[in-house]
């Protein structure tokens, strides 16, 4: 698969951590954009939950988007998502993570 540097504009393979023409790391790149996300309203058990959390943040993290806004519900799975997400800030693999103001029910995580 393909992405484009944002800074330069160069198609480059999604496996390189760094632009060969600008030098730029492509993993900190973003457009400032945020994509939403539902993991807790089609019947999910919470491990399901918790795998569909983790693909999902792995694409976005590949992609150019900033955040990703999971919708978690207000029940055990949303105590289970807090959980992992204190351990992948802890581990850096996620810049920061906090829950929605007014919307108990849904995190904003900042990837890049």
């Amino acid at each position: 698969m393909q992405v484009i540097c944002l800074d330069c504009g160069m198609s480059v393979d999604d496996y390189m951590d760094y632009c060969p023409k600008c030098d730029n790391e492509l993993g900190l790149q973003h457009d400032g954009s945020t994509v939403t996300v539902d993991i807790a309203h089609h019947g999910e058990r919470v491990s399901e939950a918790l795998e569909k959390m983790q693909k999902e943040i792995d694409g976005a993290r590949k992609g150019v988007a900033e955040s990703i806004r999971l919708v978690v519900g207000s029940g055990l799975i949303r105590d289970e998502v807090l959980l992992v997400l204190r351990d992948l800030q802890f581990r850096a693999d996620i810049k920061s993570f906090e829950s929605e103001s007014g919307n108990a029910g849904a995190v904003l995580v900042r990837l890049k």
